[in-house]
């Protein structure tokens, strides 16, 4: 089984995707289930065949400990971690090709508490990547895409797992500002340019050194142009998953 871990800061698109991608794996035959690991999400496009929620009452946990909505939230997915031998024996009973982890919202309770990496390491098994959703809404400014890479570098660097980033919501872009952002991805220069562009001489040395940490670490700044709407994108989603996974062998390996 092949684990999936969508990652990405609030409203990048991390369900929508997940419902996506579910849909397009399930019409290329290819056995796939889907896990929502948010205790605090009220509403999902898609009906997840496990639900942390049905483990983790969030309510709940605000009225029992008198917490509000924030650290209610962080109470709750704290708790997940006691919950992770029934959850992998549910996993275990799926019995399908792909899993698909929706994560939480906020990605600095996932990502930046015990609890993730916990999550991660006892119920991902030995194939999982993350798939790390850098929101177009964000990545359309050069300081918005930089600070958005280096926030995807924390996660890369927390995890310890292979990891693919996609610009999410490209559909929401106007198609300049979809090429400016193309221009960036094939000439890096011209992004630390813009960057630099109207900033004072600390601010202009700060950015060039951050991206530099940012090329450094990821050889570049290889972005998926993603739409959960455009099938041609989840297919070239799909292509660097198996790239990733299972060295390029395609749709056989998972049929």
């Amino acid at each position: 089984m092949h684990t999936l871990y969508f990652v990405g800061t609030a409203g990048s698109g991390k369900s929508t995707l997940t419902h996506a991608f579910a849909s397009w794996l399930k019409n290329a035959n290819i056995s796939v289930g889907t896990v929502n690991l948010d205790p605090g999400v009220l509403h999902l496009p898609y009906g997840p065949d496990i639900d942390v929620r049905d483990f983790v009452s969030l309510q709940g946990i605000m009225e029992k400990y008198n917490l509000g909505p924030n650290g209610g939230l962080i109470a709750a997915i704290d708790l997940i971690s006691t919950h992770l031998e029934t959850l992998q024996e549910e996993i275990t009973d799926l019995g399908v090709d792909f899993l698909l982890m929706d994560t939480p919202g906020q990605i600095e309770l996932f990502a930046f508490r015990e609890t993730g990496p916990l999550i991660v390491s006892s119920l991902g098994g030995e194939s999982s990547m993350l798939i790390y959703l850098v929101d177009a809404a964000l990545g359309k400014t050069p300081a918005g895409l930089v600070s958005s890479l280096l926030l995807s570098a924390s996660v890369l660097v927390r995890f310890h797992l292979s990891q693919v980033n996609v610009l999410s919501r490209v559909d929401l872009l106007s198609e300049e500002e979809l090429e400016k952002v193309n221009s960036w991805l094939d000439d890096p220069i011209q992004l630390l340019h813009d960057l630099q562009e109207s900033r004072n001489e600390l601010q202009i040395e700060l950015s060039g050194e951050l991206f530099n940490a940012i090329q450094n670490l990821f050889s570049g700044l290889d972005l998926v142009p993603l739409s959960a709407a455009r099938l041609e994108t989840l297919e070239l989603l799909f292509s660097h998953v198996s790239n990733t996974l299972t060295g390029g062998e395609g749709f056989e390996t998972f049929r």
